[in-house]
Parts: C-alpha cells; sequence; structure tokens
C-alpha cells in the first residue's frame, strides 16, 4: 500500500481495553476504516494491562498500512497507560500531552 490509498482512508485510530468476569481484551478501531479489531487477552490479564495493547495494536496497524509521513492518531482514553508506554521509552513526550 502507499501513501494515496491508504493515507486518504485512515484517520484516528480509536483503542481501547477491558476486563470482565469472562477475560480480557484489547480493541482498536480505526475510524474511517469502519473496521473493529478485537484481540482476547485471557483471564489472567489486568486492566492496566489490556491499554496499552490497545496502543501497541494501533500502533502495529499503522506500521503495517505503510502511510509513509502520515501522522496517525492514536487515541485512548487511558493516562496511565500512555505513562507506561512513556516510561519504556516507546512515545517520548507524548503521555505529557
Amino acid at each position: 500500500m502507499n501513501d494515496n490509498s491508504v493515507g486518504k482512508a485512515v484517520n484516528d485510530i480509536y483503542v481501547d481495553g477491558a476486563k470482565t468476569d469472562n477475560g480480557s481484551g484489547a480493541s482498536i478501531y480505526p475510524e474511517k476504516l469502519n473496521a473493529q479489531i478485537s484481540v482476547p487477552l485471557g483471564t489472567n490479564t489486568s486492566v492496566l494491562q489490556t491499554e496499552p495493547m490497545g496502543i501497541l495494536l494501533g500502533a502495529r496497524m499503522v506500521a503495517e498500512l505503510e502511510i509513509g509521513n502520515k501522522s496517525i492518531p492514536i487515541l485512548t482514553d487511558s493516562k496511565s497507560a500512555l505513562l507506561i508506554l512513556d516510561s519504556w521509552g516507546w512515545f517520548g513526550s507524548a503521555a505529557k500531552r
């Protein structure tokens, strides 16, 4: 894929993680592609572990789409997940915005 075919098709990517009595998982929703991808993470995963996984899945999607220099926002409602990833040095100062 190239910048022209995908760059116009992808805008914001929403990510989330959740835990229920039945298990936990992470999901990504690339808004303009109108697709949702969910990944089960088992029953022993905490919410604090699912949220960063959602962000990493969103980043992986952007990388796999080979968008090039286009910026694609990955949106999360979890400041703690951003702080965790930032402490690992993965997102630089993104968690401080």
